[in-house]
């Protein structure tokens, strides 16, 4: 097993970042303060530690390299709400400080909310709706993207009639044909099922995929 010093300089050590012992567990002992541990953290194990410091370990290791983008893999979704929101202020810390941008993947939109500038809405490795964060949460306009909105618990409000999509979740490797929404969206039509989309352009840099108009009316 490894200390978690070792896990964080490993990638010092394929690129030869350190001259010396020393140098390099400084640099360790350094990104540690920078993540919100101690130091004296370095020479334990990560079965020593919680959920949301092990989290921050893994932070340190993907910039110890001083990386331009990282790659952030549904990386509060293991973590309780309280949690969720610190790990959250320090990726936006991270950011601002290293000038780090990130990909941010993650099926909660209401964390999605807290950090990115645009937002790119998937379903089966599709694409189907893009924008910047303002205009996917104020307008929305693919089914999916609507349903997923809708699924966020908001106090005082009832959710929608649509919030649940009904029906199995096709295989990604043999998708429906057409739309590969169409399956579940309450609004399917039979021209759905029989040809892909055309990316319709709302400006601003916000387009959907769908046959519908962003209201939903049959065009």
């Amino acid at each position: 097993r490894m200390k978690v010093r070792d896990i964080i300089a490993e990638g010092i050590d394929i690129h030869g970042l350190a001259k010396t012992a020393e140098e390099r567990d400084a640099m360790v002992d350094e990104l540690l303060e920078t993540v919100g541990l101690n130091k004296e953290h370095a020479n334990r194990y990560p079965h020593e530690f919680s959920g949301g410091q092990r989290q921050r370990i893994g932070i340190a290791r993907a910039i110890i390299l001083k990386p331009d983008i990282v790659i952030c893999d549904e990386p509060v979704s293991a973590l309780d709400v309280s949690i969720q929101a610190k790990i959250i202020n320090l990726l936006k810390q991270l950011q601002e400080e290293l000038n780090i941008s990130y990909i941010f993947i993650s099926h909660d939109l209401g964390v999605v909310k807290h950090i990115a500038d645009r937002i790119l809405v998937m379903y089966l490795g599709h694409v189907v709706e893009e924008g910047n964060c303002a205009d996917i949460f104020n307008h929305p306009s693919h089914p999916y993207t609507r349903t997923l909105l809708n699924a966020i618990p908001t106090i005082g409000v009832e959710m929608s009639e649509n919030t649940l999509i009904e029906g199995d979740l096709p295989s990604p490797s043999n998708p429906p044909t057409g739309c590969v929404f169409h399956t579940r969206c309450p609004f399917a039509k039979e021209e759905c099922a029989l040809k892909q989309p055309e990316v319709k352009d709302l400006g601003n840099g916000h387009q959907y995929a769908c046959i519908l108009n962003a209201e939903n009316e049959s065009e």
